[in-house]
């Protein structure tokens, strides 16, 4: 969780690193102050259609660091609506920030009620990017109402101080469209590097049974000074015509300058899904968003544009929707999203 209405200069199409096409004149989505001001909304979770929508970690209240999972719809190119999704709890383990939405369709039952979506969300109950948990909510529709399952999915690491980041960061796909099993995906903090976790969790039962967890292999991620990387802050999205996953991270090392917890460029990378399923393999590199794209100081905190099975929308290209942000001092209220896409 990283706390954070950018000019943003719009560029010429910049060339790609390497699998994808030219990265497209970037499309300005959403900034906060439309509705707050001062406001932030980043780390965006984005479902394609006629009405695009994204959830994303918002400000509750103009000028209040404290977060929410808020849907802003848009359409035609311009914004329709923009309200908390999902507050946190009135008490317990989700009472304070409510961050890092992503929404998904699966079978799904929870006190003998089946739902047909999911939201997968961090969560803590202190004012600190610390001691997160991963929680799940659902609903039978997009917009909600949710209806969350009372205690973490995955909890905070026993025995680990709780001034330790935790767990969050969820990125979750349904693989099979009828099914009541989900792909979650998420980050991990625990004094050392950060870890990319992978798990199948079964939502169709009497409670959510997360199975099969196992680190998501780092192979293959160089930071930009060609040194071995550490995964954090990324989305997934699964091709079914390649049966392959692409991610996009943050690329670290993370700047000296302030702000100096969110990084300047994001990185599209892909795996078979054989190797994402088992932990093993190598990640290629297919694309890099930097400043030279975003025409931003800071490009962070990025997403895909999906379908709400967390599949590609079109599989002849790929779209990003990345968080901008000025330098300090303010960096925090100029959180911003835009996006942009290159043939695949």
């Amino acid at each position: 969780m990283a706390f954070v209405v950018a000019t943003v200069v719009i560029l010429g199409p910049a060339a790609s690193a390497s699998g994808l096409g030219a990265w497209s004149t970037p499309t300005f989505v959403y900034a906060a102050s439309s509705i707050q001001s001062p406001g932030y909304s980043y780390a965006p979770s984005a479902i394609a259609g006629s009405t695009e929508r994204y959830y994303t970690c918002h400000s509750r209240v103009s000028g209040d660091v404290r977060d929410h999972a808020f849907l802003t719809k848009r359409s035609g190119g311009s914004v329709a609506s923009s309200a908390s999704a999902l507050a946190p709890s009135a008490s317990g383990w989700d009472s304070y920030h409510l961050c890092d939405p992503s929404v998904i369709r699966v079978n799904a039952t929870l006190g003998g009620q089946s739902y047909t979506h999911a939201m997968f969300y961090l969560a803590n109950d202190m004012n600190c990017s610390c001691h997160n948990q991963i929680g799940v909510a659902y609903s039978n529709s997009l917009d909600g109402p949710w209806v969350r399952y009372g205690s973490p999915l995955v909890p905070f690491k026993a025995g680990e101080p709780s001034s330790d980041w935790g767990a969050g960061q969820p990125s979750a796909t349904t693989i099979d469209a009828n099914s009541g099993t989900a792909v979650l995906t998420w980050t991990e903090g625990y004094g050392g590097p950060n870890k990319g976790k992978m798990a199948m969790v079964d939502l169709d039962g009497a409670a959510p049974v997360v199975t099969g967890v196992h680190d998501i292999t780092t192979s293959g991620l160089i930071d930009a000074n060609g040194n071995p990387d550490d995964l954090n802050n990324f989305d997934i999205v699964y091709s079914p015509q390649r049966d392959r996953f692409y991610m996009v991270r943050e690329r670290h090392p993370y700047p000296a300058s302030s702000p100096n917890y969110i990084s300047t460029a994001v990185e599209v990378l892909s795996t078979p899904g054989s190797d994402m399923w088992g932990g093993t393999g190598t990640w290629t590199v297919e694309g890099v968003i930097d400043s030279s794209v975003s025409g931003a100081a800071r490009t962070h905190n990025p997403g895909f544009l999906r379908t709400e099975y967390g599949t590609l929308p079109n599989e002849n290209e790929i779209t990003v929707v990345y968080t901008t942000a000025t330098l300090d001092p303010g960096s925090l209220w100029s959180y911003a999203l835009s996006r942009t896409t290159a043939a695949l």
